[in-house]
C-alpha cells in the first residue's frame, strides 16, 4: 500500500477462512514471499464459493472488493475455495479479475502459473513406508473427492506405490471417491469394508488426515487396533488433528446426554503418521511469481514443491525423542566422507534463520563438546545456554531434534565413547524434552489468554450501542489483541460506495479520515503508508440479509483465526447499532409524529376555526352574489319586458308624430282644430321622451361614445344643477385634477348628472348638501357592485351623494328598476336611477350605492378609464340642402302603419318608394328592380332582419346605402359604418338623413 516515497505493488490473496491450521500457513507463506518481493499483501479472507449456508456465503462479498488498479497481481487457493463449483465455475470466477495477473495454488486455473505440492510422489512416500519398513502387503486406501485434484493425485502416488513393490491393487480394499471431506462419511465406508472382507487390511493410506481419523475410529469399532492390527498413515499434517472435536468425545452411557459424533479424538487417539504438505513454502513461491509477474518477469507455467514424510506412532514406528517431525528410521546414515563443517552447517539449518542469536560459531563449538562426552557437563551447560537463547528468539525447541539425531550418529561414526555418547544423549533428549514440554504448557497458555482477551473484547466490541462506543471499544481492545491497524468500513447506498466509520492506525484513532466516500474496491480512500511492506486482512461485515462493509485489518502478532473472530465480532456491533439505530428512529418519529399529530390537531382546529369564519364570509358572499345575480337576473327581464314595450310604442309614436306633423304643416295658425293637433304632438313627445328612458334603462339606446373629461363636464354643467336642486341645498364638488379621462357618451354622462342630482334633491325636502367627486380607482373581481360581469381593471369614479332621509335594505334592492320610486304620486316616473342604470352598464361601467336610514345615499357610478388620449370623432352638421328628391326608395318595415306613415312622408317630397313587409320579401324585390337607390329598413323584423338583408344586397350591390330605423336596437348589433334613426323620429330627421346619404352614394 505503498511508502511515502514510492508506491508498493500489492499482491492479493483468495482464500477461504478461518486463517488457522492450513489456512494459517498458507497465509504466512504468501505473506512471507511477497515482503521478500518488497510487495504489500492483502487477504481476502471469505468462504467456499456456493457454500451450502446462505449466511456463511454472504462472507463472499469480500471478493467483490479485488479490482484493477488496487490490486497489482493475484494468488488464489483454488481448492480452499472450489470446493462446491467445478473447474468450468472456478475459471469463469477467475475470469473476473482481468486483466489482473493470477497466480493459481493446488490446481491449474486456465494458463496462469500453477503451484503444485507433489501429492502423487508424497503418497507413494507413506505407502512405501508401510511396505518397506513395515511389512504390510494388504494395504487399502480411502479415496478424496473427485473434484480435488489433489486426492486424485493422491490415490495415483498410492497405485504407484503398490505397483513398484510388486503388490496387487485390489479394489475391494479401494473406497469409492467421497463427495467431500467428511471424516464420518470415510468410517462410514471403512466399517463396510471391514465388515465384507475376510480379513482386515494390513494397514490403510488416507487421502488426507481427517480422513485417517475416520479410518482409526472404523477400526476401533471393528475391535482392532491401531497400530498394532491395523497400521494407518494420512496426509496434509493438518495440526487439526490435536483439536478436532474437542470435547465432543463418544460417552460410555449414551443415555447421559453428552454429544457423541461419529468420529472423535481423544487422548488416546495416536499421532498420526503422515504427509506434511508444504502449505508455508507453495504460499511463498505464489507469492514470488506473482510479484514477478507484476514486475512483468517471466515466470514458469508450472512449480512443484516437494512433500515431507512424517512418522508418528500410527504406522507403528517409535520415533526418537518426542518431536512432532522426527525423520524416520534409516534416514540418518551419515555418509563417510561428512566432516565436522558439514555437521555444523546441518546445525545451523535446521535452526534456521533465527539461530542468528546465538554466538559466532556457535555449532562447531557444541560438536567438539558432544564429541568430547567425557565431560558430560560442559555440553550440556552450554546447550542448555543455546537452548534458551534461541527460545528467547521464537526457535521452537522441536527445531534442534533433527539436526542433533544428526550430530549423535555422526559421534557414533567418528569412533567416540558409545557409552558416554548415549548417556550424554539420553540426558540431552530429557532437556530437549523438558523445554518442549514447557513450550507446550506456555503455548496453551498463551492461547487461552488470547482466547479470553478475544472474548473479552468481542463482548465489549458487541454491547456497543453507538458507534462513539464501538470506536473506543476498538481503540481499548487492539493494542491487547497485538493489531496495529483496523479500518471498518460501511457501504452508502450501493455497494460500490464506501465510507470509514472507524479508521485506526499506529496506535492512534484518526477521525480527520472517516469524512470521505470512496469506491469500495479501493479498499481506503487514503494510502496506508508503511516504511515496509504491510500485510492486511480484507473481511465482509454482514447480517443476516445484508451487507454492512467490510473491515481491513493491518495484521500483528495474533494467529489468523482473531481476525475471523473480530470480523464476526464487528458484524454483530454494526447489527445491534444498526438495530438501536432504526429503534431510536422509531422513537424519535413516534415522538415527531406524536408531536406532528399534536400541532395538526392545534393547527386543525385553528383550520376549522378559520373555515369556519372564512364559511361565513363565503356563505355571506354567495348571498350576496346570488342576490346581485337574482338583481341581475331580476333586471334583465324586466329589461326585455321594457324593451319589448318601448318597441312597440316606439312604433305606435311613430305614426301619432308623424301624422300629427304632417297635419300641422297643413293646417293654418288660424285653424281651429291646430290646439288639439298640438296637444297630440306635445303628448307623442312626451311619451317619445318615456320610451327614450326605457331604452337607456334596457340599454337598447345609440350612444356615441367619446373622450370625456369628467371633471370638465360637471363644471361645464354646474350652473344647471344648481338651479336644479335649489337654492337650500349646498352644491360641494371634489375633483382632483389627476383625474383620468373616460371613454363615454358625453350627453349620457350628463344625463347621469341631472338624474342623480334630481333624486338627491328630493331625498332633501328640508334641505342639505350634493357632494360631487371624481377619482382614478381599480376594480377586483371582488368588488360589490349591482352590475354582474363587469371587467377587472382601471375607473374613474364618479360619486353622488346626499345628507337625506336614506333607503333600508327593501328599498335598495329594487331602487334601479324602472318605475320603482319611493315619491307620493305625480311626483315622479320612477325611470330616473333606471335610466342611470341602464346608460353605465351600455357604457361597460359599474354602480354601486350605500345608504342607511337618516345617513343620507351616495351613489357611486365607475366608467372604464380610457387607455390612450383620443382626438373627439367629428360632430355631423346639421345639413341645410332640401330634403327633395326624385330617387327610388325601398321601404322594408314589418308595421303596416308605420311603414304608411314614412311612405307618405317619402313620397311627399318626391321620392319613388317601393313598400316590402320584411327582409325576405324585400330580397325578392332587389331582384326585380334595378334602379333602387337607397335601402330603408326596420332592424328586428320576422324572417329576416335589416342587417341580414343589408349583408345579402351588398355581396351584389356594394356601394347600395342602406339607412336602419328601429325602436329598440344597439349600435353594437350593426357594423361600424351604419347609419341608424332611432324611433319615434321627426319627419325632418327622416328626410334629412335620407337626402344626406343619397348624396354620399352619389
Amino acid at each position: 500500500m505503498g511508502d511515502g516515497a514510492t508506491v508498493r505493488p500489492t499482491i492479493g490473496m483468495i482464500t477461504a477462512g478461518p486463517l488457522i491450521e492450513l489456512a494459517g500457513e498458507q497465509w504466512h507463506g504468501v505473506s512471507d514471499g511477497a515482503a521478500a518481493g518488497g510487495c504489500d499483501l492483502v487477504c481476502f479472507a471469505g468462504t467456499e464459493l456456493a457454500h451450502p449456508d446462505r449466511h456463511k456465503r454472504q462472507a463472499n462479498a469480500v471478493y467483490d472488493l479485488i479490482a484493477p488498479g488496487r490490486i497489482d497481481g493475484l494468488v488464489i487457493w483454488t481448492t480452499r475455495i472450489s470446493q462446491q463449483i467445478g473447474e468450468a465455475a472456478m475459471r469463469e470466477f477467475a475470469d473476473r479479475y482481468a486483466p489482473i495477473p493470477i497466480v493459481s495454488v493446488e490446481a491449474h486455473l486456465a494458463d496462469w502459473p500453477t503451484v503444485l505440492m507433489d501429492n502423487r510422489a508424497g503418497m507413494d512416500q507413506a505407502v512405501s513406508h508401510l511396505i518397506e519398513v513395515h511389512g504390510h502387503r494388504r494395504i487399502g486406501f480411502v479415496r478424496g473427492p473427485l473434484a480435488h485434484v489433489g486426492a486424485q493425485d493422491r490415490y495415483q502416488g498410492y497405485v504407484d506405490a503398490l505397483v513398484r513393490h510388486g503388490l496387487p491393487v485390489e479394489p475391494a480394499l479401494v473406497t469409492a471417491p467421497a463427495p467431500s471431506w467428511d471424516p464420518a462419511a470415510a468410517a462410514d465406508a471403512v466399517a463396510r469394508m471391514l465388515e465384507e472382507a475376510a480379513e482386515p487390511p494390513d494397514a490403510f493410506a488416507a487421502a488426507n488426515d481427517e480422513f485417517a481419523l475416520g479410518v482409526v475410529t472404523a477400526v476401533q469399532e471393528a475391535g482392532l487396533r491401531t497400530p498394532e492390527d491395523v497400521a494407518v498413515v494420512g496426509y496434509d499434517n493438518h495440526t487439526c488433528i490435536r483439536s478436532n472435536d474437542l470435547g465432543y468425545q463418544a460417552s460410555a452411557l449414551p443415555a447421559s446426554g453428552s454429544v457423541h459424533r461419529r468420529v472423535n479424538i481423544d487422548a488416546g487417539t495416536p499421532a498420526l503418521t503422515t504427509v506434511r504438505a508444504p502449505f508455508h513454502e507453495m504460499g511463498r513461491r505464489a507469492a514470488e511469481l506473482a510479484c514477478a509477474l507484476v514486475r512483468g518477469e517471466p515466470a514458469p507455467a508450472l512449480e512443484i514443491v516437494p512433500t515431507e514424510l512424517v512418522v508418528r506412532r500410527s504406522c507403528g514406528c517409535i520415533p526418537s525423542g518426542n518431536g512432532i517431525s522426527a525423520p524416520p528410521h534409516g534416514e540418518l546414515a551419515v555418509p563417510e566422507h561428512d566432516t565436522a563443517e558439514a555437521v555444523a552447517a546441518n546445525l545451523r539449518q535446521g535452526l534456521g534463520p533465527k539461530s542468528a542469536v546465538l554466538p559466532d560459531g556457535w555449532a562447531e563449538h557444541l560438536i567438539r563438546l558432544f564429541l568430547d562426552a567425557g565431560r558430560p557437563e560442559g555440553f550440556l551447560g552450554v546447550f542448555a545456554e543455546y537452548l534458551r537463547d534461541s527460545a528467547r528468539a521464537g526457535c521452537a525447541a522441536q527445531s534442534w531434534w533433527a539436526p542433533l539425531f544428526y550430530l549423535r550418529r555422526f559421534a557414533l561414526t567418528r569412533g567416540a565413547d558409545e557409552g558416554a555418547i548415549e548417556d550424554l544423549w539420553l540426558r540431552v533428549q530429557l532437556m530437549v524434552s523438558d523445554v518442549v514440554e514447557r513450550e507446550r504448557t506456555f503455548e496453551y497458555l498463551l492461547h487461552e489468554r488470547q482466547d479470553q482477551t478475544v472474548r473479552e473484547a468481542g463482548q465489549r466490541l458487541i454491547v456497543s450501542r453507538d458507534v462513539a462506543e464501538l470506536t473506543d471499544a476498538l481503540v481499548a481492545e487492539l493494542p491487547r489483541m497485538g493489531i496495529p491497524g483496523c479500518h471498518v468500513m460501511t457501504f452508502e447506498s450501493t455497494r460500490e460506495l464506501a465510507r470509514p466509520l472507524i479508521s485506526y492506525e499506529n496506535g492512534e484513532l484518526r477521525p480527520e479520515r472517516t469524512a470521505l466516500t470512496f469506491r469500495s474496491t479501493q479498499l481506503t480512500p487514503h494510502r496506508i503508508d508503511r516504511p515496509a511492506p504491510g500485510n492486511f486482512v480484507a473481511a465482509a461485515l454482514f447480517g443476516l440479509e445484508e451487507q454492512l462493509g467490510f473491515a481491513l485489518f493491518e495484521v500483528g502478532a495474533m494467529p489468523g483465526w482473531v481476525y475471523e473472530a473480530i470480523q464476526q465480532q464487528l458484524s454483530s456491533a454494526l447489527r445491534g447499532i444498526r438495530m438501536l439505530e432504526r429503534e431510536r428512529q422509531a422513537l424519535t418519529e413516534a415522538e415527531q409524529a406524536r408531536r406532528s399529530l399534536e400541532l395538526a390537531h392545534a393547527e386543525l382546529e385553528d383550520r376549522v376555526r378559520e373555515r369556519t369564519a372564512a364559511l361565513v364570509d363565503e356563505i355571506a358572499e354567495r348571498e350576496r352574489l346570488e342576490a346581485q345575480l337574482r338583481h341581475a337576473q331580476k333586471m334583465e327581464a324586466i329589461g326585455r319586458l321594457t324593451g319589448g314595450i318601448a318597441h312597440d310604442f316606439n312604433n305606435i309614436l311613430t305614426v301619432i308624430n308623424g301624422n300629427s306633423e304632417a297635419f300641422l304643416r297643413r293646417c293654418s295658425p288660424e285653424d281651429p282644430r291646430r290646439p288639439e293637433i298640438e296637444d297630440i304632438r306635445h303628448a307623442g313627445e312626451r311619451a317619445a321622451n318615456l320610451t327614450h328612458q326605457l331604452l337607456a334603462f334596457t340599454r337598447q339606446q345609440v350612444l356615441n361614445p367619446d373622450l370625456v373629461d369628467l371633471n370638465a363636464t360637471i363644471t361645464k354643467v354646474r350652473a344647471m344643477l344648481a338651479t336644479l336642486i335649489g337654492e337650500d341645498v349646498e352644491l360641494a364638488l371634489d375633483l382632483p385634477a389627476h383625474v383620468s379621462p373616460v371613454w363615454a357618451d358625453a350627453g349620457q354622462v350628463e344625463q347621469i348628472l341631472f338624474n342623480l342630482a334630481a333624486n338627491a334633491r328630493d331625498a332633501m325636502p328640508g334641505g342639505g348638501v350634493l357632494g360631487i367627486g371624481t377619482d382614478d380607482v381599480v376594480l377586483d373581481d371582488c368588488h360589490p357592485g349591482r352590475i354582474v360581469g363587469v371587467r377587472p381593471g382601471d375607473y374613474v369614479v364618479l360619486s353622488v351623494s346626499d345628507t337625506g332621509t336614506g333607503m333600508d335594505e327593501s328599498v335598495q334592492t329594487q331602487i334601479f328598476e324602472p318605475y320603482f320610486t319611493t315619491k307620493p304620486v305625480g311626483k315622479g316616473t320612477g325611470l330616473g336611477l333606471a335610466t342611470v342604470f341602464g346608460i353605465v352598464q351600455q357604457s361597460g361601467g359599474q354602480i354601486d350605492l350605500k345608504s342607511s336610514p337618516g345617513a343620507g345615499t351616495t351613489v357611486s357610478v365607475y366608467l372604464p378609464r380610457a387607455q390612450t388620449p383620443a382626438a373627439p370623432l367629428p360632430r355631423a352638421t346639421p345639413r341645410t340642402s332640401p330634403h327633395q328628391g326624385s330617387e327610388t326608395i325601398l321601404l322594408v318595415e314589418d308595421d303596416s302603419q308605420v311603414r304608411a306613415a314614412a311612405r307618405h312622408s317619402l313620397e311627399r317630397s318626391g321620392y319613388a318608394v317601393i313598400e316590402a313587409r320584411n327582409g325576405l320579401h324585400a330580397l325578392k324585390l332587389v331582384d326585380t328592380h334595378d334602379d333602387i337607390d337607397l335601402i330603408v329598413t326596420d332592424v328586428v323584423m320576422p324572417k329576416m332582419g335589416g342587417p341580414e338583408l343589408a349583408d345579402t344586397v351588398r355581396r351584389l350591390q356594394p356601394d347600395l346605402p342602406v339607412l336602419y330605423v328601429s325602436g329598440c336596437t344597439t349600435a353594437e348589433e350593426l357594423d361600424d359604418t351604419a347609419v341608424l334613426l332611432a324611433k319615434p323620429y321627426a319627419e325632418t330627421d327622416l328626410l334629412d338623413v335620407v337626402r344626406r346619404l343619397l348624396d354620399q352614394a352619389v
